[in-house]
């Protein structure tokens, strides 16, 4: 009799299978978005003055007289060789959306980083008072931090650190050829713009995963064994949190993506957020299409990492009972 898979085996399979069915679902959700957009991708190539006949000819070769099914199958099939198509500018889109992706990385590991950091302290001092001033508000400020826009959050760090008292330049342009390293205070305010309503909201369900974890059994009987508060939580109360913590942070990472779009406009980032912002504009197809399935990519991929993250967390899981 052949020994059954390891539950970790199995979960890990599982939730990769319904990650590449999510992708899936998006690339057919975002090509039909795009077949549905006002206008003909010819003729605003060509422009107004092209004739009848250079319009259909164009149109011809780039398969838009084709059936749509088959130009979806066409698409996913360039995606999947390595082929994202050709910009309305005539540069081949891979390069460019990996020049963008690099800065958007650069950005999305300091936001993600001040997420992280607001989300736990928030979350985790609030959790341990419950019921106390301090505990409320934390809560207010936490509501505060999520309800209000990113790019409100943008206007008024701004306006603050950048003209009143001129900490930080108002916009994040990156030189040709750089990197947005080469002078890192241009990622503070973007960063933080983004952190903030991301790491509000994240806090509450951290909040909420250390108030239950307060009364779980192992929890109160290192407390009656006399160890440390400081022993208590590092040791007891913070281990049984990771799998909650690491799920709401990943769900976090929506925060940041579609927050990207409008905080690297305002700022004047080149990433990936303003790249989509400016295809859409000009309707700007292939473009529309490998950044938005890109952003799409960075969230499935994140809730995955969460997902093995709590299943890793999960004792029976992790030893295979």
């Amino acid at each position: 009799m052949s020994a059954r898979p390891n539950p970790l085996v199995r979960a890990v399979v599982r939730r990769l299978a319904a990650s590449v069915a999510v992708l899936l679902g998006v690339s057919i959700l975002l090509f039909s978005a795009t077949v549905v957009l006002p206008g003909d991708p010819a003729t605003r190539i060509l422009g107004r003055e092209a004739t009848p006949e250079n319009v259909e000819a164009l149109r011809e070769q780039m398969g838009l007289d084709r059936p749509v099914p088959v130009q979806y199958a066409d698409w996913l099939g360039g995606v999947v060789t390595g082929d994202l198509g050709t910009a309305s500018s005539g540069r081949p889109v891979g390069p460019l959306l990996r020049e963008r992706a690099s800065n958007s990385l650069v950005l999305a590991a300091f936001a993600a980083t001040l997420t992280v950091a607001i989300a736990l302290v928030v979350g985790v001092a609030s959790g341990l008072r419950v019921g106390r001033p301090e505990d409320s508000a934390l809560s207010v400020a936490a509501l505060v931090g999520v309800s209000i826009p990113d790019f409100v959050v943008a206007g008024v760090l701004v306006s603050l650190f950048a003209f009143t008292i001129e900490w930080f330049p108002p916009v994040s342009l990156v030189l040709a050829g750089g990197s947005p390293l080469d002078r890192p205070s241009i990622l503070v305010l973007p960063a933080v713009a983004l952190a903030v309503p991301a790491g509000a909201w994240a806090s509450r369900y951290v909040r909420a995963a250390v108030v239950d974890a307060r009364t779980a059994p192992n929890v109160e009987a290192a407390r009656l064994a006399g160890l440390s508060p400081q022993r208590v939580l590092f040791r007891h109360l913070l281990p049984g949190v990771i799998g909650p913590t690491a799920q709401v942070l990943a769900a976090a990472t929506g925060f940041l993506v579609g927050g990207s779009v409008v905080v690297e406009q305002i700022f004047a980032y080149p990433g990936m957020g303003s790249l989509l912002a400016s295809a859409v504009a000009v309707e700007d197809i292939d473009v529309i299409l490998a950044t938005g399935l890109a952003m799409a990519v960075a969230v499935v991929t994140s809730f995955l990492l969460a997902d093995l993250a709590g299943a890793l967390a999960n004792p029976r899981l992790r030893t295979g009972l």
